[in-house]
């Protein structure tokens, strides 16, 4: 493959290294001054007779995945492109080699740096998982050192996301695939926590948790053979990372840690790092929006993808949030506090924590002036959600939305009637 000197706004440098399915290049981004890794994907790969429609769906979640993960230990995509001349990924440049100098017995790191490593994993995983992504393929290859020494994770070409139909895929690279990912069944973050197992084991022994005779051996001893324990291969190994690495690395999902943060926190104790990081924002709101009676029917996938696309603002009191006869179409959800819902100088509803405003032009399916004018009473925190970005969202993630705004429409509807009853009678 002889690809030309520039390829979009990248002009490529030299070559870098090469696989069963692309090419990477070094890459110069001269618009923004700053290098970047350029992976050409082989045409062979796009368009193998049996699985070139999934290896194009693996690209097609890079590029709806470029730019959203933005995490200091998730390397970056900038851009992904799939055109018939050629493909393309534009990604973060991470200049300090992989894990898998580090699997073998005569090159291993330090104990507390293989401690340090595993955290920034789970850290950076956790992360994905609330942006509703998980991996699929944990392996030394893809986990990646910076000149500092830190933690990327790369290659989520081959990430689920959870909101995509298709999750019984076994994708995965042989030696790290959970008992799960090789019976064909359903995966999901526990897939990548085993995974990731596997990682640990290697690094701390130098060995793989299985010694198969060939392919098919290693799948039946993943399903059904319990790896000798870290410390008969290492001696001098601590006891409680023995005891992280085998939790990790259980046969059933439901014995393995029930989250990253589970997982991370152990090692964090061991580290001595701060347990609290930068995803524990997204975790509490989603237990906010579990909480509000508007997504009661919603799953906890369906939420995740809310999150995703929702704009979470905090307003101070008296803040206008929409205002009648003007053109607008997005709605809020009502996270926190109070607002007033007038039209002209009297006043229709207020409106509180779990509410819903301004989804009428939604339901109308246009831009519409609005009929009230929405101005907080108290200090308020509301998500944003432009029709536009409620179309990214599964179907059944909008059918969930529907339902509640006809649960709004027809309750509404109930205190006008009780409100006209009592001025009647």
């Amino acid at each position: 493959m002889t690809p030309p000197p520039f390829l979009g706004q990248y002009r490529l440098l030299r070559k870098l290294g090469e696989g069963a399915t692309s090419v990477v290049y070094l890459g110069l981004d001269p618009f923004k001054n700053r290098q970047v890794a350029v992976k050409i994907i082989k045409s062979e790969f796009l368009d193998d007779p049996r699985n070139g429609r999934q290896n194009r769906k693996q690209l097609q979640n890079e590029a709806a995945l470029a730019g959203k993960l933005i995490h200091p230990h998730i390397v970056e995509t900038y851009e992904a492109v799939l055109a018939d001349e050629i493909s393309y990924i534009a990604m973060e440049y991470v200049s300090g080699g992989t894990l898998e100098q580090y699997i073998h017995a005569d090159n291993l790191l330090p104990l507390d740096r293989v401690v340090e490593v595993l955290y920034q994993c789970c850290r950076a995983l956790n992360y994905a998982q609330y942006h509703g992504v998980i991996h699929r393929d944990i392996k030394p290859a893809n986990l990646l050192l910076d000149a500092s020494g830190v933690i990327k994770i790369s290659d989520l070409g081959a990430a689920t996301r959870m909101d995509i139909e298709q999750t019984q895929s076994n994708i995965g690279s042989p030696n790290y695939m959970s008992p799960e990912q090789v019976r064909g069944e359903s995966v999901s973050h526990l897939t990548d926590i085993y995974s990731l197992g596997v990682v640990m084991y290697r690094l701390l022994t130098g060995h793989s948790p299985y010694s198969p005779k060939n392919l098919a051996h290693l799948y039946q001893q993943i399903m059904q053979e319990t790896p000798p324990p870290p410390t008969l291969l290492r001696k001098d190994l601590p006891l409680p990372l023995e005891r992280i690495v085998l939790r990790a690395l259980q046969k059933d999902p439901v014995q393995r840690y029930p989250s990253w943060r589970d997982f991370g926190n152990e090692l964090a104790a061991l580290g001595h790092f701060e347990q609290g990081d930068l995803e524990v924002n997204e975790s509490e709101k989603f237990n906010i929006l579990r909480s509000l009676q508007f997504f009661e029917d919603f799953s906890d996938i369906e939420l995740w993808e809310v999150l995703r696309i929702g704009e979470w603002q905090k307003q101070p009191e008296k803040t206008v949030l929409m205002r009648e006869n003007e053109m607008s179409d997005a709605f809020y959800i009502l996270i926190e506090g109070s607002v007033s819902v007038t039209r002209g100088a009297r006043l229709l509803i207020a409106l509180r924590n779990g509410d819903c405003c301004g989804e009428m032009a939604h339901i109308r399916g246009q831009q519409l002036p609005r009929s009230a004018t929405v101005t907080a009473n108290t200090e308020i925190t509301a998500m944003k959600i432009e029709p536009r970005q409620l179309a990214q969202l599964s179907e059944a993630c909008q059918s969930h939305f529907n339902q509640a705004f006809l649960y709004v429409l027809a309750e509404r509807l109930r205190l006008s009637d009780d409100r006209f009853s009592k001025l009647t009678s």
